[in-house]
Parts: structure tokens; C-alpha cells; sequence
């Protein structure tokens, strides 16, 4: 279990100049250069434009700080802030985001299909945490203390826990009015079927 700070992330600024990300954690398969089966990032967007395309990729947005945007979608528009429920959409989907004022500051979990599957939920006040998932991760909205089995952790805001381990059980007590998210990834049912085939002992 890790505790990975906000202001130590890498910042990676976008060719259009329109925000930058800084990436969370990943996690990438062997010999495949650049290609993740998942990747959790926080990005902080100044300017409207459209999202990269990531074919074969699931996405889920959430906004963490800021007035918020609209994403313009082929069928409708759907509007996020910090009130909203995570969105999730199909990465090669033609998306057009536009910035309600300011800046926007952003939580994306992605998947690749086929691999993984993952789920982003928005949640308030004190409570035990339980890991459930092959990686589970919690993205903090405000000052959080943190009980771990090996003792008590201080979140900050925008700070994210990771390496929550099947099982494992902590409690989180974050400071009133901060919600944080709960982001986890399994793997596919297909894909976890191969790897035992694979794994099992001739």
C-alpha cells in the first residue's frame, strides 16, 4: 500500500496547449512500449477542445475541482462537476469538452477492453474501505486520515492511495465536505479464464 502525493506526480502538458495530466499509476504489459491495460490520471484542462481518441480503451471521468465542463457527445451533452457522478464512455467515441469557467481539474480511470473492466464511484463522510478488486485505488478531495493496518496515513487533497490489496481493510475519515473517489479494476472474465489455462501446471 502506497500513498502517492499529488505534488510529486509528473507533469505532462498537452501539444495543444489545452491542460496538462499528470499520471497516477499505470500498469503496462510486458513488451508493449507505450500500451497500458489501465491507467489512472488527474488532469487539469484550461481551454476547450476534444478528447484524444483511445480506441478499444473504457474511460470514466470525474471532475475534482472547478466549475466544471460539458462533454458534447454525437447523441446528447452531458454536464459534469464536482456534484455529478462519475461519466463513463467508450474512449473512440467523439467527445467535445468545453470548459464552464476557468480551469478544471479531472480524474480519468481507463481500461483496456477485453483485459479489464473498472468502476469509479463518488463517495462522502467516514467509513471502512475493503479491498475487492485485482487493484483498487482512492483519489482524496480534502485532508483524510487514513487507517492502514501498518497505522494511520495523512492524506491531502488530490492525494491517492494505492495498492489496496484483495481483502485488506482500512477506514478512511476525510475532513467534512470532501468527498473522495473510489476507483477499482478487475480483470475480464475471459482474460481470467486464459491466464488460468495458461498458469495451469502440465
Amino acid at each position: 500500500m502506497r500513498l502517492l502525493r499529488f505534488q510529486d506526480l509528473p507533469v505532462m502538458p498537452w501539444r495543444n496547449g489545452g491542460g496538462v495530466t499528470r499520471e497516477v499509476a499505470a500498469s503496462k504489459a510486458p513488451d508493449s512500449g507505450d500500451e497500458f491495460r489501465w491507467r489512472l490520471s488527474i488532469a487539469t484542462v484550461s481551454a476547450d477542445g476534444p478528447f484524444s481518441s483511445f480506441v478499444g480503451i473504457d474511460r470514466t471521468i470525474a471532475v475534482l475541482a472547478g466549475r466544471g465542463m460539458a462533454l458534447q457527445l454525437a447523441d446528447r451533452t452531458v454536464t459534469l462537476s464536482t456534484e455529478t457522478e462519475p461519466f463513463s464512455f467508450a474512449g473512440e467515441a467523439p467527445v467535445h469538452a468545453m470548459i464552464l469557467e476557468g480551469e478544471t481539474t479531472d480524474l480519468n480511470a481507463m481500461t483496456r477492453r477485453g483485459w479489464l473492466t473498472h468502476t469509479m464511484r463518488r463517495l462522502e463522510g467516514a467509513m471502512p474501505i475493503i479491498g475487492g478488486a485485482d487493484e483498487t485505488a482512492i483519489v482524496f478531495g480534502g485532508d483524510t486520515a487514513v487507517e492502514t493496518p501498518k497505522g494511520r496515513l495523512a492524506a491531502g487533497r488530490f492525494d491517492t492511495l494505492v495498492g489496496i490489496a484483495p481483502g485488506e481493510r482500512i477506514t478512511v475519515n476525510p475532513e467534512p465536505g470532501a468527498p473522495f473517489h473510489l476507483v477499482e479494476f478487475f480483470q475480464s472474465e475471459g482474460h481470467r479464464k486464459t491466464r488460468k489455462r495458461a498458469e495451469k501446471p502440465l
